[in-house]
């Protein structure tokens, strides 16, 4: 199987494929007793069951066949994937991605990476439940340089709440005549695919995503991610906060068009390679090194006892 260097897409879990998971977790089955157990139709004909079992993974990488016959799970995805309990076929939580490990990428270095640098502008903070991209952006970096800018504003199928326009100055009538989302879907995948995905408080963009490509397409979003909040926690600890603006103001990195898609995108874009750069000075080359990184304990800052001198009063107290 070939190794997936960025992000990709697959079909989404149904109550059988997270079934047939757990069942080969505990290594290669006959098609006739995988299909028996995960369907409840023991002793069905052979026929029947290959049958069943190719409609079942068709697309899915995470099953292969062994040269026995075997079902299995696939070595990659055994390292990618963690169990989730089953759920309903057609349940939300049945889209939602797993926990990515590549511990198998960990040799790479982080300056032959290409990354997609992401930001979405929405209806609210609820991916699953109701709210809605109004804007997307994407930024391809590759070989230290920005290759790409893709951006374009999606009709939300709802409306913006009053307090989301004050912040991004996003209105309905910008949007009514836009594409949905199912529209730009194809462009948005080509941009992504292949590449690592970044952003800012990268689970929020992650996840709006992802729930935009299940509703549109039936598929959901898998592979390598990373946050510049986590990032700079590293590279930068000296700063009092990890905004993007305190971040982009350290760099010197101008923010064109704040709270849109594509100035957030392009910044954060910048911001990254000057972070990957201070690793790279710190030693942190490759991705296992960055993992390993990222998983370290934060360094607390220790708090300054108030001084017990008396200090001199600078306003008047008795009023």
């Amino acid at each position: 199987m070939e190794l997936t260097r960025g992000v990709y897409s697959e079909p989404a879990d149904t109550l059988l494929t997270s079934r047939a998971f757990d069942y080969l977790a505990a290594g290669p089955a006959d098609v006739v007793d995988l299909i028996g157990h995960i369907c409840s139709l023991p002793g069905a004909p052979r026929i029947v069951a290959e049958h069943m079992a190719h409609a079942l993974f068709a697309g899915r990488r995470e099953f292969v066949r062994g040269q026995d016959g075997r079902w299995m799970i696939s070595d990659l995805q055994a390292n990618q994937r963690v169990l989730v309990p089953a759920v309903p076929i057609g349940s939300l939580a049945t889209q939602r991605s797993r926990p990515y490990s590549s511990s198998r990428f960990a040799n790479e270095p982080l300056n032959k990476l290409s990354y997609v640098v992401v930001d979405t502008e929405t209806t609210g903070g609820r991916a699953w439940s109701g709210d809605r991209i109004t804007e997307i952006a994407a930024v391809v970096v590759k070989d230290g340089e920005i290759v790409e800018l893709f951006e374009t504003l999606v009709n939300p199928q709802r409306s913006i709440p009053y307090f989301v326009t004050q912040l991004t100055n996003i209105t309905w009538d910008m949007v009514r005549d836009k594409p949905t989302f199912d529209r730009v879907v194809p462009e948005v995948m080509r941009v992504l695919e292949g590449n690592v995905f970044v952003a800012h408080n990268m689970m929020f963009d992650w996840r709006f995503v992802t729930s935009e490509l299940s509703r549109s397409t039936g598929r959901r979003l898998e592979g390598r991610r990373l946050c510049t909040v986590n990032i700079a926690r590293k590279v930068l600890p000296q700063l009092s906060r990890r905004s993007l603006d305190h971040i982009a103001h350290y760099y010197g990195v101008e923010i064109r068009g704040r709270h849109r898609a594509g100035g957030d995108a392009l910044a954060t874009a910048k911001c990254l390679l000057r972070m990957l750069s201070d690793l790279g000075d710190r030693g942190c080359a490759t991705w296992g090194d960055l993992e390993t990184l990222l998983r370290q304990p934060a360094v607390r800052r220790k708090k300054r006892r108030a001084s017990g001198l008396p200090t001199p009063v600078l306003r008047d107290t008795t009023a």
